[in-house]
């Protein structure tokens, strides 16, 4: 096969490190690590210098400009960034895997990881962000739209691509996250129902939704909580506890912020019910993540739980009664269901089907 191909691994190591975008990343680099030798060959990896370069063995260019964020001068560099590591590495191919950096090198085809397309869905969105933060989402867009071939997270977000930029199915290639079992913490019933929702307090998440059905919850059972995990803004956070005082929940409802993996575990081992409220998502890994942990996942009916989740959560409509009416009777995820999702989302399922992106493109 000829030509060689130069992987973007930095957002193992960025802010989004733990999860997100670096934990898909991670995941593409575990699925490359289990290929045979001669297809490792074909890849190499350009990032921060730290171990996930070190599985590369001597197939690692390290660039040490990419410690600074691009919302600023990290656009620039990046650019240069990368086309040094390409002609270092002789590749022919690029695939870009961090958003924030929408720059390519020049002279090399390209591949454009895409997450989701939520903020061409949610105006509200761009226009909270810095006009250097739209500038930059567009050279990002315009990029997925120039680019050789597109990986995408999920079908739902193939879809989005198709319906929102026009971009043809057939230069899709669907390589789902490596969503990692967790470790085996026994589950550990709390003294009253406790549900938990994790990921930022974004407007498409709606996690005032979660509050109402709280409210009609405790309406009904006099009993009930709720934990919100995950990175959020002050603003977000006493708009949230305002509506959750005016619904008179405010004592029972808590915002955590970000915590440890050993915390995340634990409440989850802990909860009653993962809820997932948002309206629009490109995957959602936590929902994912709880029914590997065997919690009861109650999430809302779209395109993506539907793909996503499907035997091993319970969906429903977007009505806090109907929410809380799965809240009081919560369903243990099928095991069927779970066994299938595992397989789907393996590091030796994502290998196959990123393997098939590549060769395509490698052997033009």
């Amino acid at each position: 096969m000829a030509g060689r191909l130069l992987l973007d691994i930095g957002p193992a190591a960025g802010p989004h490190g733990a999860r997100g975008i670096g934990s898909y990343v991670r995941g593409l680099v575990e699925s490359i690590v289990g290929w045979p030798a001669e297809r490792q060959e074909t890849v190499w990896a350009v990032g921060l210098p730290g171990r996930t370069l070190a599985e590369f063995n001597n197939r690692g260019v390290a660039a040490q400009s990419l410690a600074w964020r691009p919302f600023d001068i990290g656009v620039a560099l990046g650019r240069i960034a990368f086309g040094r590591a390409a002609g270092q590495a002789r590749a022919s191919v690029f695939h870009a895997t961090d958003p924030h950096r929408p720059w390519v090198p020049g002279k090399v085809r390209h591949i454009v990881t895409v997450y989701d397309l939520i903020p061409l869905r949610e105006p509200a969105m761009i226009a909270s962000w810095r006009p250097h933060d739209r500038f930059v989402y567009r050279r990002y867009l315009k990029g997925v739209v120039g680019s050789d071939m597109i990986v995408a997270i999920s079908n739902a977000t193939a879809d989005d691509l198709v319906s929102l930029l026009g971009v043809s199915r057939d230069r899709i290639h669907i390589v789902y996250p490596v969503v990692r079992p967790g470790p085996l913490i026994a589950r550990t019933p709390p003294s009253e129902p406790t549900f938990l929702c994790v990921g930022a307090l974004d407007v498409h998440k709606q996690p005032e939704l979660a509050v109402w059905a709280l409210a009609a919850f405790r309406k009904k059972r006099g009993a009930g909580q709720l934990r919100f995990i995950g990175p959020s803004s002050a603003a977000e956070r006493s708009a949230l506890l305002d509506l959750a005082e005016r619904l008179g929940v405010g004592k029972y409802v808590r915002i955590e912020g970000r915590i440890p993996d050993e915390r995340l575990d634990a409440a989850y081992a802990s909860a009653t019910t993962l809820l997932a409220t948002s309206r629009v998502e490109g995957f959602g890994l936590p929902a994912v993540e709880a029914v590997f942990r065997g919690v009861p996942v109650i999430a809302l009916d779209i395109s993506a739980t539907r793909e996503t989740l499907t035997g091993a959560a319970t969906l429903t409509s977007s009505d806090p009664e109907a929410i809380a009416a799965a809240m009081a009777a919560p369903s243990s995820p099928d095991v069927a269901a779970v066994s299938a999702l595992r397989d789907r989302f393996s590091a030796r399922a994502a290998g196959e089907a990123l393997w098939a992106a590549y060769e395509r493109l490698l052997g033009e």
